[in-house]
């Protein structure tokens, strides 16, 4: 039988590569003809192939064939940090090792030395849609002749907002438009800005899969972070549309018309679409809890599950990258969880967070609280003693947190997360989204839904989450719970033998795998 070489092009963010190395693993283990080599970050490399491990389970898992038909690698050597300069080195070295591999020559990883043995030519391209300067390394070595997908992370619904037509609630083309308001008033593009990229007028949008909003609640908070969205913007779109399809890497599931109109406009452009999550562990939510297991986060747990119950503690977290503009409101919001004595468990990993020695003081004092810089986000959310997740949203938290049948208290920032916390409030009723803690210009306008507008004051955050703990104790809590444990399921389902994900990769597979 011939092999399917799949070739994969990651950019530097563990949260793109997680999810394709679950991938891999299964594709490798059911699928015995299927070869995929990942190039990676060197940062992320030994993550990546302990993930594949765990995949295949304990002790080995997976026989040595599937093992060495798993092939993650680095091109190159750094320990940078920079985002920029990091793409610059992936452009200049995945050029020799795509070529060999195009030739079906040995390859060796830059990091570890290992020799990867020559394996057929690729047969599909998967780039990650960060990886926008590898796309054409790769038509300039083997042309149209390998196909290539782009792996498109992130709620789908906040991808149609950037990238799709204005009909489906997409921006349309704001780089013509910038271009055009140029033209006309005889300026720059730089001079007119990104307000194309970032409307923010009052006008309603309705993406597909998302409730009604106005423009500007999507920018709830005040903008901490100098993301140059229009460069983004233009390599990604020009990604698109260079490919020959792309991978959706959502939840039929948690958000089916984001991912319906996404496959439809895609369709419409001639290239295909499969969607594909959550991409969660194996046995993910389902693994029985052991007492004892995971060091002090373990036993913080335990102690707080033998002393305030089942479901009794807050687990919170931003992420790796957002930190509130006004950090004041972290501190009135743990002011607010001491007081009605709910336990919980801080992590602020971002490098833009401060937390204070007076706040440590406070919640070690507290016995109820513990702070940390990192810590096992799959493994609290799955621990008996958690109950809700405060989040900012993101892709990845808000489906490890429903994997895990776990209720979410809502606090977006920016990027997919304000529309995916409407989503999860308004249409799945899995969440109660802050209003209160919103910020900035446009943080502080009245929401389109009913007119409530943030006051911008402690005071008012702090009467809002002591409503909403009293709200997670109460029947509108148990019902958030029962909606959350219903979505666990039905991720879970999604993977069986006649599941979507199932059938999403055996049409893959029929157009792009070699029998």
């Amino acid at each position: 039988m011939a092999q399917t070489h799949i070739v994969f092009l990651g950019a530097p963010s563990w949260g793109h590569i997680r999810p394709f190395c679950i991938f891999a693993a299964r594709l490798v283990n059911e699928n015995p003809n299927i070869i995929i080599t990942m190039l990676l970050d060197p940062k992320f490399l030994d993550k990546a192939i302990a993930e594949l491990a765990a995949e295949w389970g304990d002790e080995g898992g997976a026989p040595e064939d599937v093992r060495r038909r798993a092939r993650a690698l680095s091109a190159f050597k750094s320990d940078s940090d920079n985002l920029i300069e990091i793409m610059k080195i992936l452009a200049v070295s995945t050029g020799p090792v795509y070529k060999a591999l195009a030739q079906s020559e040995p390859i060796t990883c830059a990091v570890k030395g290992t020799v990867f043995e020559a394996a057929p030519p690729p047969t599909v391209v998967i780039a990650d849609f960060f990886a926008i300067p590898l796309i054409a390394i790769v038509r300039a070595t083997t042309g149209q002749s390998v196909p290539i997908l782009a792996w498109i992370t992130g709620h789908a619904s906040s991808r149609l907002a950037l990238w799709a037509p204005e009909s489906l609630g997409g921006l349309g083309d704001p780089d013509a438009k910038t271009n055009a308001e140029a033209a006309r008033l005889g300026i720059t593009p730089e001079e007119v800005g990104t307000k194309y990229f970032f409307p923010a007028e009052g006008k309603v949008r309705k993406i597909p899969g998302v409730p009604a909003m106005y423009d500007y609640e999507f920018y709830p908070q005040k903008r901490i972070l100098d993301i140059p969205i229009a460069m983004l913007w233009r390599g990604i779109n020009k990604l698109l549309h260079d490919s020959d399809g792309a991978f959706i890497v959502s939840s039929y599931d948690f958000e089916p018309e984001s991912i319906d109109a996404f496959k439809s406009w895609l369709g419409s452009l001639n290239k295909d679409a499969y969607a594909l999550g959550p991409l969660l562990p194996l046995n993910y939510g389902t693994v029985p809890y052991q007492p004892g297991a995971g060091g002090e986060f373990g036993a913080f747990l335990d102690k707080m599950l033998t002393e305030h119950g089942k479901h009794s503690v807050v687990f919170m977290s931003f992420g790796t990258v957002f930190w509130p503009a006004s950090p004041e409101y972290m501190e009135v919001v743990i002011d607010g969880l001491i007081e009605k004595k709910f336990p919980f468990i801080f992590c602020f990993a971002s490098p833009l967070a401060k937390v204070s020695d007076e706040l440590a003081e406070k919640v070690k004092a507290s016995g109820i609280g513990m702070l940390t810089k990192w810590s096992p986000q799959q493994f609290i959310l799955n621990h008996p003693a958690t109950g809700w997740f405060l989040s900012h949203c993101g892709q990845n938290s808000v489906l490890e947190s429903l994997g895990s049948g776990i209720p979410i208290i809502a606090w977006p920032f920016d990027g997919d997360q304000p529309g995916a916390a409407a989503h999860l409030q308004e249409d799945l009723n899995v969440a109660i989204e802050l209003i209160e803690v919103r910020t900035g210009e446009h943080g502080l306008k009245p929401r389109y839904k009913d007119g409530r507008a943030a006051k911008g004051t402690k005071e008012a955050v702090a009467a809002e989450i002591r409503e909403v703990l009293d709200i997670c104790r109460g029947s509108r809590g148990e019902e958030l719970r029962k909606n959350a444990e219903a979505m666990k399921a039905k991720f879970a389902a999604s993977w069986k033998a006649d599941g979507v994900n199932r059938k999403e990769i055996a049409k893959f597979l029929e157009k792009y795998g070699r029998s």
